[in-house]
């Protein structure tokens, strides 16, 4: 989480001062950090001139490389307040970028697009990954790139529509990605446990909003 609060400070955003660094950034998620982050949210989504959301899970993106790790992130937003930060990943694991998936005649992992997506999810609160989970309701768009390189080519976009399934949900311990996500969202089971599942109702519809930072 260092590396949140690293770039909350990048971006000139107050942490506090509660840990062994000067500026706070030390892992703990606390208050200071929470407030930061809903801010920045409210900032982003100002600035990209989207609209927010007091009800959401807001991802970002850190970088176009296939790491097979969970090294974006997932700020959860409930009653306009941020109350969660957990670490995420907005990308494919490992086994689908060596074996890319042939979807509407095109071959390649499938990457959501970066912005957002007007109620394009629903909460289910019960899935095979544990816990709840956002089903994909409407169509979305995917980069499909399909040479192995381990870095995002954004060259081919695909529309997505709901039944290719590229959702938000649970992805294991948090040890590597791999073969759970050929191109959903996600996060580790016990950071998604806490930081996502007991703030859904069932069928509560909410919009996949992903930044890039």
């Amino acid at each position: 989480m260092e590396r949140f609060q690293q770039l909350l400070v990048d971006n000139g955003y107050n942490i506090g001062n509660s840990g062994p660094k000067k500026d706070g950034v030390d892992g703990d998620i606390g208050k200071k950090t929470l407030a930061a982050a809903g801010q920045y949210v409210k900032d982003l989504c100002r600035v990209k001139e989207l609209i927010f959301f007091p009800d959401n899970p807001y991802w970002f993106r850190t970088s176009d490389i296939f790491t097979d790790k969970f090294s974006d992130f997932c700020v959860n937003v409930n009653g306009g307040k941020a109350v969660s930060v957990i670490e995420a990943t907005t990308k494919a694991g490992k086994y689908y970028v060596c074996n890319p998936l042939t979807v509407g005649g095109i071959t390649g992992t499938g990457v959501v697009v970066e912005g957002q997506y007007i109620d394009s999810h629903e909460w289910v609160p019960k899935g095979k990954w544990g816990g709840g989970y956002f089903r994909q309701i409407k169509p979305i768009l995917v980069y499909r790139d399909g040479n192995k390189d381990n870095k995002l080519d954004k060259n081919i976009v695909q529309k997505a529509p709901n039944w290719y399934t590229f959702f938000m949900h649970a992805m294991g311990k948090g040890f590597s990605i791999w073969d759970w996500s050929a191109g959903c969202l996600g996060s580790p089971l016990a950071q998604w446990l806490k930081g996502i599942c007991s703030f859904y109702k069932p069928k509560q519809k909410v919009s996949m909003i992903i930044f890039e930072v």
